[in-house]
């Protein structure tokens, strides 16, 4: 049924580093087979990717969670795990967590790993209640993070995928984890480093349409869906929920489809 065993999924516009994620997807996954899918300003992957058959590029302008959830509804693997573009996977690791998720036989499955921010951990603790912005009363403290997970790629479809009200990946991120966790999937959480990221801080690099979108729109979104007693029925949501996201994000980008840093 699967082309593939996984699929990488990224919202992209960093095309100087793909070969590099693409290099060290190779050297982490083992002997399963994998697909990368990019989804952003650019159609063509580049020279050093443009023949590979494993490796997809699809044009769009909108926010990176609307090109995350193109990205992961265009995936033809078993599995999906989804990334950002300024970072690699670790030797091995891949396989590692593929290992463990084709231990467990349950459908609803997923894995979460460690990763590194700029050689330091990437975030302090993966349980929902020890970050305040995610902190829900309608939910236990307990909830794991699913900043980086590996899921079925079925489920996810049926799950519905990410919201795109949510601008940034972050907290749609968040969001799914919460739902799915809500849905019973059971989660594995591997307490090792698999990705390593350069995370630009606050506004540098080219963080600042990010770092607003988080601060502006998705913090006080999340805020006011999760504080209502109606979130407890919030768990499977309509996939196809992109086509109503703007079609040129524009913290990003012009009308012209060129970057607005």
């Amino acid at each position: 049924m699967w082309k593939y065993d996984l699929s990488i999924c990224l919202p992209a516009i960093r095309k100087e580093r793909w070969k590099k994620i693409y290099d060290s997807i190779v050297s982490s996954v083992g002997n399963y087979s994998f697909e990368l899918i990019f989804c952003g300003p650019y159609e063509d992957p580049g020279e050093d990717l443009r023949n590979f058959e494993n490796v997809r590029c699809i044009k769009d302008f909108g926010s990176p969670t609307r090109a995350q959830q193109i990205a992961c509804l265009a995936a033809s693997g078993k599995y999906l795990n989804w990334i950002s573009d300024d970072g690699w996977f670790l030797p091995g690791k891949l396989k590692q967590c593929l290992d463990l998720l084709e231990n467990e036989e349950t459908e609803k499955r997923a894995l979460i790993y460690q990763y590194v921010e700029d050689n330091r951990a990437g975030v302090a603790d993966y349980r929902c209640g020890y970050h305040e912005p995610i902190r829900s009363i309608y939910y236990p403290n307990d909830y794991l993070v699913y900043l980086t997970a590996i899921v079925l790629t079925e489920y996810f479809k049926d799950l519905g995928g990410f919201d795109c009200v949510f601008e940034a990946c972050p907290v749609a991120f968040i969001d799914f984890g919460v739902r799915a966790q809500r849905d019973g999937i059971k989660t594995i959480f591997l307490k090792e480093d698999v990705y390593q990221c350069n995370q630009y801080v606050g506004t540098t690099g080219d963080h600042a349409p990010i770092h607003y979108a988080q601060l502006e729109n998705d913090q006080p979104l999340y805020l006011r869906i999760y504080s209502h007693p109606s979130c407890v029925e919030r768990i499977k949501i309509d996939k196809d929920n992109w086509k109503g996201s703007s079609k040129i994000w524009n913290r990003r980008f012009n009308l012209d489809g060129t970057m607005n840093e």
